[in-house]
């Protein structure tokens, strides 16, 4: 009888260990999230990776990423945060994908990604928190002043996931469970998918070199405008007025974006 229960009570015990598998982003550990190894490794647009989260900033400017005590902040399901990592900023994004202060991570299937976060402005309008694939919107939540909320969203597949806010937020703690957060491939020191391809601005042109099949083009400004669209098929050129500007790259093979200086 007790050998039957335990091989009853084995199959459960692993599954609820996958099921409660589970990563957890609290920024509380100094040694792990300084504020001065956050800000000065991301200023310019240069995302940094800690502890399988990728950091990116806004893409120009001297504006970073921020970790600092928060005294305690107290959510409906009865965490206290005492620690907010604050995005400074909106993380400006076009058809669901930004370009500048936003965060992504990698997970190895469907699961659940839940985000404890607050107005980040003594003062305004709703703050909303966004989180999407790149493409598709898989959820948002809106807190209103002085107000906090839980962005509790159900991930539907394995990927790369990209959060981000309309505005600043301080965001207390985020939590993947069910599923594994994975590092993805360090193909580039933007961390981006695997494409191999070569980006590059030269004389009002920015070029596009080692193209292997159908690459979606789009080049967005600071702002996260989209200023440019092509579509091609082989090593190819864009002509555009001088600035700086993101250059996402994406076909079948992967994705690549690439900051460039036009003069």
């Amino acid at each position: 009888m007790k050998k039957t229960l335990l091989y009853l009570f084995l199959p459960m015990f692993l599954i609820s260990l996958v099921a409660n598998a589970q990563k957890t982003w609290t920024f509380g550990d100094t040694a792990v999230w300084s504020t001065t190894g956050v800000a000065s490794t991301n200023v310019g647009g240069v995302p940094v990776m800690i502890d399988q989260l990728i950091c990116y900033p806004h893409a120009t400017s001297t504006s970073y990423f921020a970790v600092q005590s928060a005294g305690n902040i107290t959510y409906s399901d009865g965490f206290a945060g005492t620690t907010i990592l604050k995005t400074n900023g909106s993380g400006a994004a076009v058809a669901n994908m930004p370009v500048g202060r936003f965060f992504t991570f990698n997970v190895d299937g469907p699961c659940t990604f839940k985000v404890w976060f607050k107005h980040g402005s003594s003062s305004g309008v709703d703050r909303t928190l966004f989180l999407t694939n790149g493409t598709d919107e898989i959820g948002k939540l809106a807190v209103a002043f002085s107000s906090t909320g839980i962005l509790n969203v159900s991930i539907p597949a394995a990927g790369k996931y990209y959060l981000y806010g309309d505005n600043n937020v301080s965001i207390s703690k985020m939590e993947v469970i069910g599923a594994a957060v994975v590092t993805p491939p360090l193909s580039n020191k933007n961390f981006q998918k695997d494409l191999d391809i070569t980006v590059f601005a030269k004389d009002s042109k920015i070029y596009l070199s080692n193209i292997k099949s159908t690459t979606k083009v789009n080049v967005y400004n600071v702002l996260g405008s989209l200023v440019k669209t092509a579509q091609v098929d082989a090593d190819s050129s864009l002509d555009i007025n001088s600035g700086i500007y993101i250059v996402n790259a994406k076909s079948a093979d992967g994705e690549k974006s690439v900051k460039v200086i036009v003069q």
